[in-house]
């Protein structure tokens, strides 16, 4: 084991301590204390006993964030305090979020995104479900560099002594599927980019000690390859004491290539049963699987207890069939496969099932299907009935809660999300998303977490509980506090948008709701944007500007994109590279009216007041390409419009953050492959002249 160095940007949560938690660092059973794993247990059967009924879930909030989503949302219960929730959402730019229950932002933490190596992604930064172990008070994450991060529950700052490395090869091969806890080891599978070559492995990383395990399932000798990707990762079995791992095809190459070559060299496309210091106990490939045609495994092993058949574990493949093994006769070969759908390369059979323990159900998305199956007394299975769920687009996996299975639908006319009787599959409910989810839903208590694949995460509620308090506190986030002057500031808290007239030796509540952003421009003048209770849909943010000092608010459809702030009496707002300026502000006529301004290649990322103006920060990072060696700012002062030169810097550095005080201005990013040279990464850039010469240190 090595200490991985890099420096993380972090914003915490004032004021907030985390709770004592102690329930036995990985408990082998289903957790407690909210949805710590994916699919709320270490079986992996994405279920809980609470029931949301479905007629008065209501949608309840939105809040966008910075990358791509193909994690599941996590939740632990009294954190930061007794009788909150923190919910834990982590993106593929890296940045892992903690949100309270309406979608206020206590802290964020960036890990860094690793450019887009090829076109699965625009880039790779969190890709794999984290964990929550509230023994340690830690949530363990996976980022894209090879390294196992350990985060503060309360505030997101790293433990001590950690991260760790875990591999070095970060270009060949990434975290996909979601980590497993394990009375005190955390276990991590990784998968390929793109099907490109590389070893597929499980580690182990004990905690107590930092020490790192490995598992090889094709070795390089046999072509490599075997990847473990699915959402779920890493089944577990507390009755064998066994982690259950399910693998794609291996490569070719060395022994295993020409009239040789078996996808299922080594332990390619097999269901394996490790030992939990990663001794192969069982594995099996079924023989049904033959032809050379890249037939992984997909999602993760479900570990299930059938009452006449015992403990059985089944697996999705990339040919449509489920298969499904007796835990403790692994190698025997599997009971039964059954067809539940016919993919195709446009129409994949990419999910992770879930099982019910009320129904004694297994139930399954398909392109066009939520699938319930069933099992006999002769652990035979069948398909005990088929509901139309989508146009044959790649579907959401499923959730069940209580007596309903909740699923996104990914349809051409857009994405919902859909409530499904248990036992009949009658249609239940039905509500728009923002945008195509693939993995399951959270549910916990009296609340229902979707996120979307394009970077949002949705709130939904019962309907008596949309007014439940969720906290009071205000974070350190720098969008969420702003002062015109030295007496007139806002501020965005848990519980609504406070004003204080006399420099924050009071203040009064002046919006019912948190604000993801807000900018005071005067005494009676300001903007926020918010998207806890103000839609329908609870799918979208809306932006409210006053003029009376929150006595009433208007809605505008301006002012949207990346952000806004107010500079010289106007209101600035950018989206993509493009910069906008309001043509009054206040609005005349109550109708705020555009004017851009000007635009660079690239993506504005924030920006700052400077007399006369602003000033942007501006990353050539767009769609994960592009590094910021010699950063970019916008300044517009008046009719002015200039651009800024930053000097040249050497590495993998992003720009990250911007601060005015013109003329001086500091821009900071970080070198994020830094670390395989020993050093921290953070870099620099300062000027104290208005631009003309720039000072850089690196640390």
């Amino acid at each position: 084991m090595r200490r991985a160095p890099g420096r993380r940007f972090v914003c915490v949560l004032l004021g907030a301590a985390a709770a004592p938690l102690l329930i036995g660092g990985g408990a082998v059973g289903r957790p407690s204390g909210g949805w710590l794993v994916y699919g709320n247990d270490l079986a992996r059967s994405s279920a809980t006993s609470t029931s949301l009924s479905p007629h008065i879930v209501r949608p309840a909030w939105y809040a966008p964030v910075s990358g791509r989503i193909t994690s599941q949302a996590l939740v632990a219960q009294d954190i930061p305090s007794p009788g909150l929730r923190t919910v834990y959402v982590a993106t593929t730019k890296g940045v892992v979020y903690a949100l309270a229950e309406n979608g206020y932002i206590r802290w964020r933490v960036e890990l860094g995104q690793l450019e887009r190596i090829c076109a699965q992604i625009d880039g790779y930064g969190v890709t794999g479900t984290p964990v929550v172990d509230l023994s340690t008070n830690a949530l363990y994450v996976a980022d894209a560099f090879g390294r196992l991060h350990a985060l503060d529950l309360a505030t997101g700052a790293e433990h001590q002594g950690w991260p760790i490395s875990l591999y070095a090869d970060f270009r060949r091969e990434l975290v996909w599927g979601a980590l497993t806890l394990v009375n005190g080891s955390v276990y991590v599978g990784t998968g390929s980019y793109c099907d490109r070559p590389m070893v597929g492995k499980v580690f182990r990383i004990e905690l107590a000690t930092r020490r790192v395990s490995r598992w090889r399932s094709v070795p390089r000798a046999l072509g490599g390859g075997g990847s473990v990707w699915g959402w779920g990762g890493i089944a577990y079995s507390a009755r064998r004491d066994s982690l259950f791992v399910a693998t794609g095809n291996a490569f070719r190459g060395g022994s295993n290539d020409g009239r040789r070559f078996r996808e299922w060299a080594g332990y390619g496309e097999q269901l394996v049963e490790l030992a939990r210091d990663l001794s192969v106990r069982a594995a099996n490939h079924p023989r049904t699987i033959r032809a050379p045609k890249d037939l992984d495994f997909v999602g993760s092993p479900v570990v299930f207890k059938h009452r006449f058949c015992g403990e059985l574990v089944g697996v999705l493949n990339k040919n449509g069939f489920l298969y499904v093994w007796r835990s403790a006769k692994v190698k025997a070969g599997p009971l039964f496969w059954l067809r539940l759908a016919h993919p195709t390369l446009a129409s994949p059979l990419l999910s992770q099932p879930a099982y019910s323990r009320r129904t004694g159900a297994l139930y399954v998305s398909t392109p066009s299907r939520l699938v319930r199956i069933g099992v006999d007394r002769r652990c035979r299975g069948h398909i005990a009935w088929a509901r139309r769920v989508g146009s044959g687009l790649l579907n959401g996996s499923p959730t069940i809660a209580g007596g309903t299975v909740w699923l996104a639908e990914n349809a051409g006319q857009g994405s919902a999300l859909r409530g499904l009787d248990a036992r009949s599959g009658a249609p239940r409910f039905r509500s728009t998303l923002t945008g195509p989810t693939f993995v399951a839903p959270t549910v916990v208590g009296d609340r229902l977490h979707p996120r979307t694949y394009p970077g949002g995460v949705q709130g939904f509620a019962l309907a008596a509980s949309l007014g439940r308090p969720t906290g009071a506190a205000e974070s350190a986030l720098p969008e969420h506090r702003s002062f015109a002057d030295a007496l007139h500031g806002w501020a965005s808290r848990e519980d609504g948008v406070y004003s204080t007239d006399d420099g924050g030796r009071t203040w009064a509540r002046i919006y019912p709701h948190g604000a993801a952003k807000l900018v005071r421009t005067s005494a009676r003048v300001g903007i926020l944007a918010t998207g806890d209770r103000v839609s329908r849909c609870g799918c979208r943010m809306v932006r409210l500007w006053t003029n009376d000092s929150g006595v009433t608010w208007h809605r505008t459809h301006k002012a949207a994109g990346g952000g806004f702030v107010a500079s010289s009496a106007a209101l600035w707002w950018w989206r993509g590279g493009r910069l906008y300026r309001s043509v009054t502000w206040p609005p005349s006529m109550g109708k705020l009216e555009a004017r851009w301004v000007a635009h660079l290649p690239g993506v504005i990322l924030e920006a700052d007041a400077v007399p006369g103006g602003v000033l942007a920060l501006v990353t050539s990072r767009v769609a994960g390409v592009g590094l910021d060696t010699s950063p970019r700012l916008l300044l517009v002062q008046g009719t002015r419009v200039s651009v800024l030169r930053l000097p040249r810097v050497g590495g993998d550095v992003l720009v990250s953050s911007l601060e005015a005080a013109w003329p001086s201005a500091t821009v900071r990013g970080v070198d994020v492959t830094a670390f395989t040279r020993g050093e921290e990464g953070l870099v620099t850039w300062k000027t104290l002249d208005g631009g003309r010469s720039w000072s850089v240190t690196r640390s």
